[in-house]
Formats: C-alpha cells, structure tokens, sequence
C-alpha cells in the first residue's frame, strides 16, 4: 500500500508528534483527537512490516496534518526528529490522501 520510505516518513512523523517540542500538552488531544499516551501507543506499535489500522491510519494523518500546518516554530529542531523535509513529509501525506480517498 504505501513505500519503505513512505512508512518510515510516517513512523518519524508519529514519533515527533509524540515526543518531539512540537505541540504543547495542553492542546495536544484537541489537535489529535487522541490523549498524548494513547498517540504514543499507536506510534510505538507502527511499524513498516505491519498491517496499519484505521486509528493509526487517522494517527498518521493527524500527524503530518499538524507538524505540516500547525504554527510550532519549531522548524529549527525539524532535523532533529525527522529524515523527511517538510517538503518530503507533504508528498507522502499527498499520497497518503490520495490512497485513503481510492479505498
């Protein structure tokens, strides 16, 4: 369904949002719509190998969505947490839409 690199993008972008600086805690679960723990499971369970569930399917989303969108001012530590370049995080999220709306 999605490339080697598509899943890893996604397993860091996962990552930053659980654990990176990047949205504070007080307005994690609004912009989630999962608590910071529950996303942190969901995060430590994806994996590249794995079937990806309809919650880590909206995790994910969720994910790029906001470190694409949300105003952290955070993209001095970008490179700290991810690979991808917001650039390279964007197409995979495009593909990633463009996958979701064919199912």
């Amino acid at each position: 369904m999605f490339t080697i690199t598509d899943l890893r993008t996604f397993k860091e972008a996962l990552s930053a949002a659980a654990d990176g600086p990047f949205f504070p805690d007080w307005e994690f679960s609004s912009l989630f719509g999962f608590e910071r723990e529950e996303f942190r499971r969901l995060a430590s369970e994806f994996n590249e190998t794995s079937t990806v569930s309809d919650r880590q399917l909206i995790a994910i989303s969720n994910a790029c969505n906001n470190l694409l969108g949300y105003p952290h001012r955070k993209e001095s530590v970008w490179s700290q947490w991810l690979d991808a370049s917001p650039e390279e995080l964007a197409a995979a999220y495009s593909r990633l839409k463009a996958r979701r709306h064919v199912a």
